[in-house]
């Protein structure tokens, strides 16, 4: 007898729906998502980012020309574009009233982020996913730090992850750099699963164990047509460095409010500037910033370079 076909009656849903279709709870997911064997992720409404973009992907234009209008999803910009089937970006600045300012497509890439980097400014939209390292287990997300990632089914990206517009701008105006205001927390109904991993749990009999983790997995390419072309999901080098620095930024965050009078006192020149090699140096010794309690870089001088890049004047 031939195996019954799963069949899912959603593209996508809340956290909560999909575990009562699975017959588990929530935080079950949550924890597989801890395990990095799924992605979970939340549903965006034209969210100001600055992107980082790998410019060794391809020809920055080329891509962006080979992008489609995501007709499924309800966007009132005719610049919106789906980089994965669930994760979109509205290429605009926004500034539609200054028509000499108006940036749009691919020329919202104006600035070079050390070397294969590069940054702009648009609006996401969708589903981006949240990385394994901001779940707690008394909340779903707490203090969750705005940095999100591609929701990957679908295909691939050179879209590395997107972080608030808004403190980057204002440090480019002489205004110093804050995270803060952006921080928030989370529960069940913010956050959303996919159907593909929902077939991937139903597929494995809910034996979690067995379930691969994400970089271990094969994932059919969805805009084939060939059943039998298939791609890798994983996190290459430079996702994992994105990652990386994702966690640098939100302990040195971290520990800039919260240990004020030792890094002003270790951290800061006479001059008022910062000393991004004592900071760095400060993150390194202090391992109870991180998730899991371990620096995820070993180097100073990496640390040193990921802060600095950020907090610049």
């Amino acid at each position: 007898m031939a195996e019954k076909e799963i069949k899912i009656p959603f593209s996508y849903c809340r956290l909560s729906r999909g575990a009562s279709f699975l017959g588990v709870e929530p935080s079950d997911l949550i924890n597989l998502a801890i395990e990095n064997k799924i992605e979970i992720s939340m549903m965006l409404k034209r969210f100001h980012c600055r992107i980082l973009l790998r410019e060794d992907f391809s020809d920055v234009k080329d891509w962006y020309s080979s992008l489609y209008f995501p007709r499924t999803f309800n966007s009132m910009s005719g610049q919106t574009r789906a980089i994965t089937n669930h994760s979109f970006i509205e290429f605009t600045n926004g500034r539609y009233f200054e028509p000499d300012k108006l940036l749009s497509g691919s020329d919202i890439f104006t600035e070079q982020e050390s070397k294969g980097f590069l940054v702009g400014y648009g609006f996401a939209l969708g589903l981006w996913r949240v990385m394994p390292d901001q779940f707690e287990s008394s909340l779903p997300v707490k203090d969750f730090f705005p940095g999100f990632f591609p929701c990957l089914t679908g295909g691939e990206t050179p879209v590395i992850q997107i972080l608030p517009a808004q403190p980057f701008i204002d440090q480019s105006n002489g205004k110093r750099f804050n995270f803060d205001p952006y921080e928030f927390e989370a529960g069940y109904d913010d956050l959303w699963v996919t159907n593909y991993d929902i077939k991937r749990l139903m597929e494995s009999g809910l034996d979690f164990d067995k379930l691969p983790m994400l970089n271990d997995i094969e994932r059919p390419d969805l805009d084939s047509d060939s059943k039998n072309s298939i791609n890798k999901r994983s996190e290459s080098a430079k996702e994992k460095h994105a990652r990386n620095e994702l966690l640098i930024l939100s302990a040195a965050i971290k520990f800039k409010e919260t240990s004020s009078d030792i890094f002003n006192e270790k951290c800061l020149k006479k001059d008022g500037s910062y000393n991004f090699s004592a900071w760095a140096r400060e993150l390194s010794d202090r391992v109870h910033l991180f998730p899991d309690g371990q620096c995820p870089v070993k180097s100073v001088d990496t640390i040193t370079s990921y802060i600095s890049r950020h907090f610049k004047f």
